[in-house]
């Protein structure tokens, strides 16, 4: 049975770039991960601070979630020149301006 597997990337930015940053997910980002085989939907979130007895410590202000129908379709996406370009292009607008990390899961249940 094939699973969704998801590409997450974890960001941080510093201020003077956020809101560029924000714009520039939500218009150009978007649009690319829309034209990704396999990518079924990207979504992105904020991180919240928690003041529970087991919150933990989230270093990344972002997060996006890239979900695809597959592993395999993910792991070519990993592997892709379109990867490498959007990569290039997120170096050249954002480079310097803060720290990510990227994660892969693949769905287990159900």
């Amino acid at each position: 049975m094939t699973r969704p597997a998801l590409f997450v990337v974890k960001a941080t930015i510093a201020p003077e770039q956020e809101a560029a940053f924000n714009e520039w997910y939500d218009a150009v980002r978007s649009r690319e991960a829309a034209q990704v085989p396999g990518c079924l939907a990207m979504r992105r979130y904020a991180a919240l601070p928690l003041e529970t007895p087991h919150a933990g410590f989230e270093p990344w202000q972002y997060m996006v979630c890239y979900e695809f129908d597959s592993e395999e379709l993910l792991r070519a996406f990993v592997e892709s020149d379109t990867l490498r370009a959007m990569t290039r292009d997120y170096n050249a607008r954002f480079g310097g301006s803060g720290a990510r990390a990227r994660l892969a899961y693949r769905q287990i249940y159900p």
